[in-house]
């Protein structure tokens, strides 16, 4: 079996629309195949400092980020804490079989993409508006999950977890069963699904992505749903129902804003389909800062992990601020 050692946060038939043809090709033939890892952007990335000619395949990759060991102590020490019956079974099984496994999660990730959530964000961002409540709704389930997989908060998670004692495997595992339960994602995504959109749209691309979509403020998100479509929700005016309105164009001082928040929740790089926009970004204070407070990551991204969606959802969302996986079940 061939294991996946290059992690995408951003899926690539994501970021493909990235590129103006490409975009421009799937809203007029939606139907029609194309290669998405071919397709040619530009990457600002804090690390160079500098904007760069790449193709879709090479932006928001994680080396080996979604490989987990798994040695016979750990599986060992795994039925323990969750299946405890069955540990005189596990135990004889490792001695007879003590190999170290590795698993890929990359599959789930995949998977993930093929869910009604990613499958609303395609439509969406093919026809261009919102039509729906379900829309809403299933695009809130996107945002979520597209936070957990992003570059900072994927990495943060795993080595914040790591040094409270959860292996890699193990977070995995409590994150797979934790997007299958239904209450867990009800908990995350009621706050938004319930409250205020306002979703900016323009005629050409104007929103670069960066490696953590998902720019979180308390009581605020904004998202790049698409080059030309930025959904900002204001989650302190709520109500049973939600509501979303569209807008044509942008303000000057809201698009100032996107590109503060997005350069401040960027840790790898920026991708767009304009160098001389990127390079526009990269001369901004705000990049200079970032540059500079990027030779420190670890401390960013795990100030992101402890406070971003907890600052969000609040004690509205009906999960408080209990430890994100509490609802994972034993299974």
């Amino acid at each position: 079996m061939r294991l996946t050692k290059r992690n995408h946060s951003n899926p690539c038939w994501w970021t493909a629309f990235w590129n103006v043809d490409y975009f421009l090709q799937r809203q007029n033939r939606p139907s029609e195949t194309l290669d998405v890892r071919k397709q040619y952007v530009f990457s600002l990335n804090v690390k160079a400092n500098k904007v760069l000619p790449t193709i879709v395949d090479k932006v928001h990759v994680d080396q080996d980020v979604g490989l987990a060991e798994i040695t016979p102590d750990m599986a060992r020490a795994f039925c323990k804490k969750y299946h405890p019956s069955e540990y005189r079974k596990i135990d004889r099984y490792m001695k007879q079989h003590p190999e170290t496994l590795t698993l890929d999660f990359e599959n789930v990730l995949t998977g993930l993409e093929n869910c009604p959530a990613y499958d609303a964000l395609r439509a969406v961002i093919i026809k261009g508006r919102i039509d729906n409540r379900d829309e809403i709704a299933n695009l809130s389930s996107f945002i979520f999950i597209q936070y957990l997989r992003s570059h900072a908060v994927f990495t943060s998670a795993i080595r914040h977890l790591k040094e409270v004692g959860v292996e890699r495997f193990e977070f995995f595992w409590l994150l797979k069963n934790a997007l299958s339960d239904p209450d867990f994602l009800y908990g995350m995504v009621v706050g938004l699904a319930t409250s205020r959109w306002i979703i900016y749209k323009t005629n050409k691309h104007m929103f670069p992505l960066p490696d953590t979509p998902a720019l979180i403020k308390p009581n605020n998100l904004m998202i790049a749903l698409s080059p030309r479509m930025l959904a900002e929700i204001d989650l302190s005016m709520r109500n049973d129902e939600g509501s979303w309105r569209e807008k044509d164009g942008i303000p000057k001082s809201k698009y100032r804003e996107f590109r503060r928040r997005t350069i401040a929740n960027t840790y790898k790089e920026i991708v767009f389909c304009d160098d001389s926009v990127l390079e526009e970004w990269r001369q901004t204070p705000e990049f200079k800062t970032r540059t500079k407070l990027m030779a420190n990551p670890e401390a960013n991204a795990e100030a992101l992990w402890v406070t971003g969606w907890l600052s969000l959802i609040g004690p509205k969302s009906g999960c408080g601020k209990r430890n994100c996986f509490s609802a994972a079940p034993a299974e």
